[in-house]
């Protein structure tokens, strides 16, 4: 199976596994998808096709629904797999400026998030960059939420788990 054969079916694998793609990775590069062993390394059979982690299918999946729809028509294949390839050297890289992965942020943005306080989760709409303050819904505390520091936070555990995935076979 290929990478871009892979990305065909994407939404058929369930989000809990992971993509194996053979170096250098490219649409036509052999792939696999597996779930990781037990001690988060690279599966058996990833290893003996000559494949290393690439990224997990709910990531790819995530990265994918990003991709703005251009006249009505979705992004083919090739461009899906460039943009997942692209965002997997992203986060190879020591320099990871958000504007690379992150390249609109369109404000007002509603999440939900949960309280520090009384454990509730609770909506806000975030209006602006930066640190800004919200109240808890249940119980009145002010909670402080900065969208880009969250999205730093992310970023930084992820490149742990590559780091963790790498190190093993």
């Amino acid at each position: 199976m290929t990478l871009q054969e892979i990305v065909r079916r994407l939404d058929q694998f369930g989000p809990g596994l992971t993509i194996y793609v053979q170096a250098p990775w490219q649409p036509q590069a052999n792939a696999i998808v597996s779930c990781p062993r037990d001690d988060g390394g690279v599966p058996d059979e990833a290893v003996a096709a000559g494949c290393g982690y690439f990224l997990e299918v709910f990531l790819a999946l995530g990265v994918l629904r990003q991709i703005p729809v251009v006249s009505g028509q979705a992004a083919g294949e090739v461009e899906q797999c460039a943009r997942l390839i692209e965002y997997a050297e992203w986060l190879d890289s020591d320099d990871k400026p958000l504007s690379r992965a992150f390249p609109r942020q369109n404000y007002p943005g509603p999440m939900i998030v949960r309280c520090n306080e009384c454990g509730k989760h609770f909506d806000i709409v975030v209006r602006r960059e930066g640190p800004q303050e919200y109240p808890c819904s249940a119980c009145g505390k002010e909670l402080v939420f900065d969208f880009e520091a969250f999205v730093r936070k992310a970023i930084e555990q992820t490149k742990k788990m590559r780091r963790k995935r790498r190190g093993r076979r």
